[in-house]
């Protein structure tokens, strides 16, 4: 599971709408900001994070800090659907081109150009399709697991 910060700004129904956090703000607030060796000249270009919709078990309300957590697998999934599949989709779609038109007799690279970004753009849709399709199932939805200032036990009696 993996976990991040994050603070309520809304609920609805069994939802809540949360902001993630960040865990760390040096950069922020420091006053050496401008020389700093570790901050980044391109610090404009960042955006703000984004409110997200999770699965909120614990009632939180709004102004909570919480701890959100989503399933490994899901990430890797949603990483695979991102990176790979277009790159996958885009290399597939150049080759079957390419051999499809030396069928017809043309040869040249615009067709195969076209036909790689076809195919990166239908695989982009079909990414977007499974997405869409798993964030109804639980498993894959980010979820509320717990108030920040609530301690975790794992076991009430002492071990021996």
């Amino acid at each position: 599971m993996i976990e991040q910060t994050a603070l309520v700004v809304s609920v609805d129904g069994g939802y809540a709408w949360v902001l993630p956090g960040q865990e760390s703000k040096g950069c922020s607030v420091c006053s050496a900001k401008s020389s700093c060796s570790s901050s980044s000249p391109f610090d404009f270009m960042r955006k703000p994070p984004q409110k997200m919709r999770v699965v909120n078990p614990v009632y939180a309300r709004p102004g909570d800090s919480v701890i959100i957590g989503m399933q490994g697998n899901a990430l890797v999934l949603y990483s695979l659907l991102a990176y790979l599949l277009p790159l996958v989709g885009m290399v597939l779609a150049a080759i079957l081109g390419h051999e499809l038109l030396m069928l017809v007799g043309v040869t040249g690279e615009a067709g195969v150009i076209l036909s790689a970004l076809a195919g990166l753009l239908g695989s982009l849709r079909l990414a977007n399709i499974i997405c869409a399709r798993s964030l109804h199932d639980k498993g894959f939805q980010p979820v509320i697991l717990r108030a920040r200032e609530q301690p975790i036990y794992t076991s009430l009696m002492p071990s021996s």
